[in-house]
């Protein structure tokens, strides 16, 4: 099953990692924090055009990732000081919500914020003065993240807006006996949809409190490599043929 897993999803990654060095489009970091994670600094790119892992946390996406609702997400619903109005609702295919009172609410395609405000609206014109509206996304279908190499139960899980690296591994069951908390890469295609970047990313010290704990967003890929092997400076391409034999 596991060796399974990361076929599927190298097959995934590796045309476009070859699409990309093909037109130059592989990059080290795209401005990740290379704030010695792992005590070592960024190695240059090869002239090859396929980028190196590098040491150091992906930079926040920041608004411009912000999560947007999409169909089948779980949302919690609270309005403030008025329980009877608060609950949980899944989204449909169409993007739409049914909400006590007001009847159909289309949120697929909104922020949390602006959901937040158009549910508010709709309550002020029927119900209630000055209503005060958080929106949780407790599951997403819509955006995932795939978690493999040495952990208990690799597989691709649902992100929430605010995953970060640390709670997607715990999705996975965690690290495994022989899994190598000090270099887990982090794959992540950048905005544009061109460049893919691997961060090698210390497990161990975000755990102690001494690194922070980098936000995971949607289609980013994880590997937590067997103890032993070393990932810091390697051709991307090279760890993923690794990851596919299955001695990463």
């Amino acid at each position: 099953m596991k060796r399974a897993l990361l076929l599927i999803t190298t097959l995934v990654l590796v045309p476009s990692l070859l699409a990309c060095s093909s037109s130059g489009g592989l990059s080290a970091t795209g401005g990740g924090d290379t704030s010695n994670a792992l005590g070592g600094n960024a190695a240059p790119a090869p002239a090859s055009g396929y980028a190196t892992a590098v040491a150091g946390i992906p930079v926040d996406p920041g608004p411009t990732q912000t999560y947007r609702i999409g169909p089948q997400d779980l949302l919690k619903i609270d309005v403030f000081q008025v329980e009877e109005f608060s609950t949980e609702e899944r989204v449909n295919e169409a993007g739409i919500i049914t909400m006590p009172e007001i009847g159909d609410v289309h949120v697929g395609g909104l922020t949390s914020k602006e959901a937040e405000q158009l549910i508010a609206s709709k309550l002020s014109e029927r119900i209630l003065q000055n209503p005060q509206v958080s929106i949780f996304v407790l599951e997403s279908a819509s955006q995932r993240v795939t978690v493999t190499g040495h952990v208990k139960k690799p597989g691709i899980f649902p992100l929430t807006a605010e995953t970060t690296l640390m709670q997607a591994v715990a999705l996975a069951g965690g690290v495994d006996d022989v899994g190598k908390k000090e270099e887990v890469v982090i794959f992540r295609k950048q905005e544009g949809g061109g460049n893919v970047n691997a961060y090698v990313v210390n497990l161990a010290a975000i755990e102690k409190g001494d690194v922070t704990d980098p936000r995971i967003v949607a289609d980013d890929r994880v590997v937590v490599p067997q103890s032993g092997m070393r990932v810091l400076g390697k051709r991307v391409d090279r760890l993923l043929m690794a990851w596919t034999l299955g001695i990463l």
